[in-house]
């Protein structure tokens, strides 16, 4: 049975109904004392292919993870102890991919008998509200290596195995993306949002990534490969650098 005080958003059909029918699980199923309902649906940007997203805090001493059908809704549901969000903020901010902070900052607390969401929701806000610096000088060059190498690698196939060249591109020019998007301060974008977030930071490279992505012939498709990466990373492979230099503690001889 559900609690008489229960903030529940009010959702159009069919998510109204797969809501509801999610919450009499989730309280069936755990000792509920947390839950947030969010994602797109909740937001009010969803569509027929969206999913509702459930964080529940229970009283309970371990995590699940569950996926399942309500209405015809997919709902994925998140269990854990309430402290255990702080440490997935904690990771997203060092991953600079704020995927829980998110979460709860753009959510509703459906439920919060104990005070312990609301605290959650104003600490994802104020991490959402502290853009992150960009990476330091030997990151960037990281980035612009592993992604300079892995277009050579199409690059060295494409006139003696086109087809895998072709199966390898879309991965080479996805990995351009996201390192012209890393290299530039703030957070990073989900999958779904990385060409926008690229138009947003370098319209250019935006451009040639849709070009590379294109129905053109593969060569033309491969030429634009090029002039991004090299746009990105200054070289289309392999190029010079060194590491700085880290002392190795060599651990002591067992006994």
């Amino acid at each position: 049975m559900l609690p008489p005080d229960l903030n529940i958003p009010s959702l159009s059909e069919p998510f109204a109904t797969a809501l509801s029918a999610c919450l009499e699980h989730v309280f069936a199923a755990y000792d509920v004392v947390g839950l947030l309902a969010t994602g797109t649906i909740v937001r009010g940007t969803g569509d027929a292919r969206s999913d509702l997203d459930i964080h529940v805090l229970h009283s309970g001493e371990f995590r699940e993870r569950v996926q399942l059908w309500f209405n015809g809704v997919p709902c994925e549901i998140f269990v854990n102890p309430p402290d255990r969000i702080q440490a997935y903020f904690d990771e997203d901010v060092r991953d600079r991919r704020p995927i829980a902070p998110h979460m709860f900052a753009t959510g509703v607390v459906a439920y919060d008998p104990l005070g312990v969401v609301a605290p959650l929701v104003e600490s994802a806000r104020a991490i959402l509200e502290n853009s992150p610096l960009g990476p330091s000088e030997f990151a960037s060059v990281q980035l612009r290596y592993s992604a300079a190498t892995e277009f050579e690698d199409v690059d060295d196939l494409a006139e003696r195995d086109p087809a895998a060249a072709a199966l390898l591109l879309g991965g080479a020019v996805r990995k351009l993306a996201e390192c012209r998007v890393a290299l530039a301060p703030g957070w990073l974008p989900r999958a779904k949002d990385l060409l926008n977030r690229l138009r947003e930071i370098d319209h250019v490279s935006a451009e040639l990534a849709v070009a590379a992505s294109s129905d053109m012939p593969f060569n033309d498709r491969l030429e634009a490969a090029r002039k991004l990466c090299r746009r990105i990373t200054d070289h289309d492979g392999f190029f010079e650098w060194t590491s700085p230099r880290e002392n190795i503690v060599h651990s002591p001889p067992a006994s």
